[in-house]
């Protein structure tokens, strides 16, 4: 299939490549099955020896599957394409931890072969949503340059990116611990728990926490127009993590049991006041933001 001229289409760009049809057959079997099977190998090892790697690479295959949608002319196209080796990458993490043996170290669906229809699913999406972004940017004509303008930033953002950063720190400390009483347990151990050793959702949540601030960096200084006031979302996702290290701690209790035997240790209070640094951030940004709008009549 040769390739369409499209009005404004430049090749050889991050965000107009070449199309996976116009390349030679061994090129496509390789994007689509090797490259998602070798990875998902990768991922499978890391399943079974750290949480935190294991989850980075899941990140780093979501963007994979989203950049793979620009080499589709269509969404129904790229999300076969995304299904595909989504499926494959699914396969490769099932296989490797299988071939390894090695207690996995975050939870599997049962029976694990969901994995591959959820790995499949979602890069059956974000193929399609990634092939959207690249006809828009057909329609749109030739591509502006790639510019950042880091004199937009406020103070509000570097106040999130200490916060991302004491928030993320946090997670590798203590958080909990059990006292001398010997029947006080943390999933059936004893000891002293950081939260990736404690928590199999909320830690993941609290990554995604530690992201908000550098998303909303990045959104202002690509100057792009939004449909909410910056810092709102990010106060958002401040707030929420706040809430859920309260709930886990004060208002439903400690992890573990007995309750009144497990303590809390200095990661949750760091991790608390990450959280709320993220909010603060937020809700500064938004008022700096407001500063910077003179009211109506005003030159």
């Amino acid at each position: 299939m040769e390739a369409s001229s499209v009005s404004g289409e430049e090749r050889h760009t991050f965000t107009r490549p070449v199309y996976l049809l116009d390349r030679p057959l061994v090129a496509r079997v390789s994007l689509v099955v090797l490259v998602p099977g070798i990875f998902g190998l990768i991922a499978g090892f890391a399943l079974g020896q750290s949480k935190v790697v294991y989850i980075a690479l899941q990140v780093v295959a979501a963007i994979g599957g989203y950049v793979a949608g620009f080499e589709h002319r269509s969404g129904r196209e790229a999300a076969i394409r995304g299904f595909i080796a989504g499926a494959i990458y699914g396969g490769g993490i099932l296989l490797m931890h299988e071939l390894t043996g090695d207690h996995p170290k975050t939870k599997l669906p049962d029976p694990a072969v969901i994995l591959m229809a959820f790995t499949a699913g979602i890069g059956a999406v974000l193929a399609a949503i990634g092939a959207g972004a690249r006809d828009a940017r057909e329609k749109k004509g030739p591509a502006e340059p790639f510019k950042l303008d880091f004199s937009l930033w406020k103070p509000g953002e570097y106040y999130g990116f200490l916060s991302a950063a004491v928030l993320f720190i946090s997670l590798f400390l203590p958080w909990y611990g059990t006292s001398s009483n010997p029947n006080a347990q943390i999933n059936g151990h004893r000891g002293t728990f950081s939260a990736f050793q404690t928590f199999k959702v909320l830690d993941i949540l609290l990554i995604g926490t530690c992201i908000a601030p550098f998303i909303l960096a990045w959104i202002v200084a690509r100057g792009h127009a939004l449909g909410w006031r910056p810092g709102e979302v990010t106060m958002i996702v401040g707030m929420t993590a706040f809430v859920l290290i309260i709930l886990n701690g004060v208002i439903l209790g400690k992890p573990g049991a007995p309750d009144s035997e497990i303590e809390l240790k200095i990661g949750w209070f760091v991790g608390l006041l990450g959280a709320a640094g993220i909010c603060a951030a937020g809700v500064l940004r938004q008022a700096e933001q407001a500063r910077d709008r003179k009211p109506p009549g005003v030159l």
